[in-house]
């Protein structure tokens, strides 16, 4: 049985904090292994140091782009969400397609993550970049 239950913006919300705490401790190992010094320090700026960059970057590239275009069709937050991207047929998305939907995240980004809200909102369920690149995020079989 293919499960077409669209997953809402609160379980995507959780998905996408998991994340964020992956990267949060992708940064800490960086940080250490290269002795970012700033990372350390900077816990009350808004500045960006040169550890949480290579994580997101790393953690953009890797588990979001590759890990979304793959059979795991989600990064490691949807795939412990149980929730996975996939075309609006139901079929895994191609890298290229995960590619173009990761660009769009900063499309969903602005304003003030209206895009992102939008998986609230309408009864399918998709955000704003998951209407560009014709995708869904449903929950996997169980």
């Amino acid at each position: 049985m293919i499960s077409n239950k669209p997953a809402g913006f609160w379980i995507r919300f959780l998905a996408d904090f998991i994340d964020g705490m992956l990267i949060l401790l992708l940064a800490t190992v960086i940080a250490f292994l290269i002795g970012d010094d700033t990372f350390w320090s900077s816990w009350s700026s808004t500045d960006e140091t040169t550890s949480q960059s290579i994580a997101n970057f790393l953690y953009g590239i890797i588990f979001i782009i590759i890990f979304t275009g793959s059979k795991f069709m989600g990064s490691p937050g949807k795939l412990t969400c149980k929730i996975k991207v996939v075309n609006v047929d139901g079929t895994q998305i191609s890298m290229l397609k995960s590619i173009g939907r990761y660009l769009c995240y900063f499309i969903s980004a602005l304003p003030l993550g209206i895009g992102f809200m939008m998986a609230g909102w309408n009864e399918e369920k998709k955000a704003l970049h998951d209407m560009i690149c014709k995708t869904r995020v449903v929950y996997r079989n169980e």
